[in-house]
């Protein structure tokens, strides 16, 4: 059975964050279920880049339980620091499923959710052969 990747990011993807979704998206195609959550920015590139499962409506809290329930895996492209993909990821956090986060830079507002989330135990995803790895 193929796995679910929940590939999310934020509202203000930056060019670097539209780049990762691409070699993601190119290097998970036939590997794995990918979803998203529909919200600007990252995640509409995520769906028009070919997302199998899109999850919809106005409260994320529901929103971000379902897509908790549903994927095995969750990779984070890019947050602020108040971005909602910290509560998505501690929503995966307590089904003790995986967050990875793509590490960004220090100064980069878009980075600092994710590089929060590697120091709190996040996945750093350096190289796609970690995740693909994990699919297995």
């Amino acid at each position: 059975m193929m796995k679910k990747v929940a590939i999310i990011g934020s509202r203000r993807m930056s060019s670097y964050g539209r780049e990762v979704i691409g070699l993601l998206m190119k290097e998970l195609k036939d590997k794995a279920e990918i979803v998203t959550i529909e919200v600007s920015g990252c995640n509409k590139e995520v769906i028009k880049l070919g997302a199998k499962k899109v999850f919809k409506g106005e409260n994320f809290q529901i929103l971000n339980e379902e897509l908790a329930n549903y994927a095995d895996i969750l990779v984070i492209i890019e947050g602020g620091k108040n971005s909602g993909t910290i509560l998505l990821a501690s929503k995966f956090v307590e089904k003790n499923k995986n967050v990875y986060c793509i590490p960004g830079r220090i100064n980069d507002e878009g980075s600092y959710a994710t590089n929060w989330l590697i120091e709190q135990g996040a996945i750093p995803l350096t190289d796609l052969a970690d995740l693909t790895g994990s699919l297995q």
